[in-house]
């Protein structure tokens, strides 16, 4: 018989290679269906807002806040036509949250995630401006965390000690607006609101507290970007 822990860990490994498939297979499809759509490629940066769930007892006096970061990426967008494309990403992407303590001491602890989006995008409007939603699934890779405060400055968080988990999975929801330049060239700005479902706390749940909250990244980014839409942007 396996432990609970060892049947958890058989049960995350698999739902991850799950996932990864999954988003392989999807970009596979429609790289070998859409031989003849219109595709685009580009890249972005911008600024996250962030935070996340947290298990803080009454007894110590904290207040977590949202803290800000940044993100940059690239991406390769498939479009079956005029109205609706799916489109891969590569994303750096800065997480994180910051603790408000007493005598105005603060810790924010940041982490360093390299994310792995394909979103489906529905874009509408006119020859000049046109106006996107995005809706998928991403999976992220922890590279590294940091803590920084008033008192011991920088630090690197040991991810293994903290039992944090490397991996995460998110759901991606976005708007932007994208403005002609050219046949073939657009710039778009997009703000898109990200959501974990996956747990940040890698343990099980026999050490869990009486009373827990599984920890789940919010991040609220905003992003400017240039696009090169090979078929011409009317045509997306």
């Amino acid at each position: 018989m396996l432990t609970d822990n060892r049947q958890e860990c058989l049960c995350y490994d698999y739902n991850m290679k799950y996932s990864l498939k999954l988003i392989n297979l999807i970009i596979v499809f429609f790289c070998c269906v859409n031989i003849y759509a219109q595709t685009g490629y580009g890249f972005r940066f911008g600024g996250n807002l962030s935070d996340y769930t947290v298990n803080v007892p009454d007894s110590i006096q904290v207040s977590p806040a949202k803290k800000l970061g940044w993100q940059a990426g690239v991406f390769y967008n498939i479009s079956s036509g005029s109205l609706f494309s799916m489109q891969p990403e590569v994303n750096f992407s800065q997480r994180g949250i910051r603790f408000d303590g007493a005598e105005d001491i603060t810790l924010t602890r940041n982490f360093n995630y390299l994310e792995f989006n394909v979103v489906g995008k529905t874009t509408f409007g006119g020859e000049n401006v046109k106006v996107y939603l995005n809706l998928g699934p991403g999976m992220a890779y922890l590279m590294s965390a940091q803590d920084r405060s008033d008192i011991s400055g920088t630090t690197k968080v040991d991810l293994e000690v903290e039992n944090i988990r490397r991996w995460d999975t998110s759901i991606h929801i976005g708007l932007g607006t994208a403005f002609r330049l050219g046949f073939e060239n657009a710039l778009f700005i997009e703000g898109r609101y990200s959501l974990s479902i996956s747990d940040l706390n890698d343990i099980d749940a026999d050490s869990q507290p009486e009373v827990y909250k599984p920890v789940n990244h919010r991040v609220l980014g905003l992003t400017i970007g240039y696009v090169y839409y090979i078929d011409g942007f009317e045509m997306q």
